[in-house]
């Protein structure tokens, strides 16, 4: 994942640890992404203009994508990621469940990157989530 660097203020700085501290989420990064995400699902930025003014729409693009999730092995958070598989039922192919000490999901995602972000956000609600890791093949 690439890495960038970004100037906050002090109170910014001071809340973002209050999160991760709180263990509202894991780490610093995944407060910024998870953001960025969220901002991503308004409609008036949904789209991107590059430098030559052609605006690329953010839901058009249709893709395949992997993800791995860790949680805790609780039917409480289990019933949570359920309810999220359900809604996006029709574009998770496959799905494989791996069950010890925690719960390792892996699911094959196609359809539109606006769906895919959506579950992303969802996903990434969970606060239990220990790890969550996703790639899109296309």
């Amino acid at each position: 994942m690439p890495i960038i660097s970004i100037s906050i203020s002090e109170s910014l700085k001071k809340f973002i640890n209050k999160l991760v501290s709180s263990s509202k989420y894991e780490n610093r990064s995944k407060i910024i992404r998870d953001a960025l995400l969220r901002l991503m699902e308004n409609s008036e930025i949904s789209s991107i203009t590059d430098a030559s003014g052609e605006v690329f729409p953010f839901e058009t693009k249709n893709i395949i994508g992997n993800m791995i999730v860790v949680l805790p092995n609780d039917s409480r958070i289990l019933k949570k990621l359920n309810r999220i598989e359900f809604k996006y039922r029709n574009q998770i192919v496959s799905k494989n469940q791996h069950f010890s000490k925690n719960l390792h999901f892996f699911m094959v995602f196609e359809g539109s990157l606006e769906e895919f972000h959506k579950i992303v956000v969802e996903i990434n609600s969970i606060k239990e989530v220990t790890n969550f890791r996703y790639l899109i093949d296309n």
